[in-house]
């Protein structure tokens, strides 16, 4: 008897505890809509200065800063709950009721001075929000504060620092490229669509042109139809070994079929390797020219480890290779993945190379070594996909189902908690 007493007296302190905190974060949104952190008054009185003359949160002394501007109101909202509570639902409110970047950057940089952790949700707002702004500055900004917190700690892993240049004997062992004759195979797809639906319009216009007087519609026999068909299936099965309807199906596809399965996988591959690699456009899927602009935006990329070169230029490669890693690995053939994107990113970061502020040399390439830089890449892309193969494909499952970039990036932190690379 006694133990069940105390068990509902448990149950119901943490029924009014919750209801505490449901009230708080209910009083808290309408609270948070004047939230500007602007010191008062009263807090500067304290604090002995002026008011500084942007908006930012002011850390005095134990228990001032961004929150304690909120005064009496704020304490009788969120009195009861304990201090990273608090922080975080602040942080909340402030991005998903205001949108206001700038303070949520302050009142993170204050978590930090506090050694105050953001909780999953703060850190799903956040990083969503700086995807919705599509604003690469501000994305990097964002990334570095949450590095810095610990919540995105996984964010470029210092020990994932790619790899050296190899030797003149390892180069020309990596592996070539896959081809891309994406094409080819869409012109073949639309040719034997034209011609195919051409046919099948005359013929029956054919079997209906009594409906029309004065109208001879004469279409080719349906079955030399057939027999051209089969004489060219068989000419390519025993002679091209099925080359044609290889092209075929693959341009085909590539016309009229979206397989969700496969996007994803290409898509979980580049977010993996992006995030773990330090660079705030794995967000995006990898084009030639977006992490480009990312670069020229948001400068040298503040959240890769510093005291050693941060190679950026090879990151990149390696982050647009992992698509069609990916789906090689998984698939045996790239119908969604674009083999030709790394060339084509280093080949744009040459002729940009003076307004990127970047290194493209760094690692010890030279210019002719253009081809085997990207086939390195790809190997690199492929190691470390083959190394996290379990991580990358709970990723996949959780972008069929529809997830945010803050979803993926709790999902890798929450794989890689305890042990580093164990997957």
């Amino acid at each position: 008897m006694s133990s069940d007493r105390d068990q509902k007296s448990v149950t119901a302190n943490s029924a009014a505890m919750r209801s505490r905190t449901l009230l708080a974060q209910l009083l808290l949104a309408s609270v948070a809509q004047g939230l500007h952190f602007k010191p008062t008054a009263a807090l500067r009185a304290s604090c002995g200065r002026p008011a500084a003359r942007h908006a930012a949160p002011v850390v005095c002394a134990e228990g001032g800063g961004a929150l304690a501007q909120l005064g009496d109101q704020f304490e009788a909202a969120l009195g009861s709950l304990p201090a990273a509570e608090r922080y975080n639902a602040v942080l909340e409110s402030l991005l998903t009721t205001k949108g206001q970047a700038g303070p949520a950057l302050d009142l993170i940089d204050e978590m930090n001075q506090k050694r105050v952790r953001l909780s999953s949700k703060a850190t799903k707002a956040l990083l969503d929000f700086g995807v919705s702004s599509t604003n690469m500055t501000l994305l990097s900004r964002i990334f570095v504060a949450a590095q810095t917190n610990g919540a995105c700690r996984n964010f470029a892993v210092p020990a994932l620092k790619p790899g050296a240049k190899p030797s003149a004997s390892a180069l020309g062992a990596l592996p070539e490229l896959p081809t891309d004759d994406r094409a080819s195979e869409v012109t073949a797809a639309l040719a034997f669509t034209l011609t195919f639906g051409g046919l099948l319009a005359l013929q029956l216009a054919d079997v209906l042109d009594f409906f029309l007087p004065g109208i001879d519609i004469s279409a080719p026999p349906f079955q030399l139809v057939l027999v051209g068909l089969a004489g060219g299936w068989g000419y390519d099965r025993y002679s091209q070994r099925g080359e044609w309807a290889g092209v075929l199906t693959r341009g085909l596809s590539r016309l009229f079929e979206r397989d969700l399965q496969r996007e994803c996988t290409v898509e979980s591959g580049s977010f993996l390797l992006g995030y773990l690699l330090g660079l705030p456009c794995m967000a995006f899927a990898p084009t030639a020219e977006r992490p480009l602009d990312m670069l020229v935006q948001a400068g040298e990329l503040s959240t890769l480890p510093s005291g050693q070169q941060p190679r950026v230029i090879d990151r990149l490669l390696i982050w647009a290779m992992a698509p069609v890693a990916a789906e090689q690995l998984v698939y045996r053939e790239s119908l969604v993945s674009e083999p030709e994107l790394g060339l084509n990113l280093l080949r744009a970061s040459r002729r940009r190379e003076a307004s990127l502020g970047v290194d493209v040399q760094q690692g010890g390439w030279r210019v002719d070594e253009d081809e085997l830089r990207v086939r390195w890449a790809y190997a690199e892309a492929r190691r470390l996909l083959q190394r996290y193969s379990g991580l990358r494909e709970q990723l996949q499952e959780s972008m069929v189902t529809g997830v945010s970039v803050g979803d993926c990036a709790l999902l890798v932190e929450e794989r890689l908690k305890n042990q580093w690379g164990s997957v």
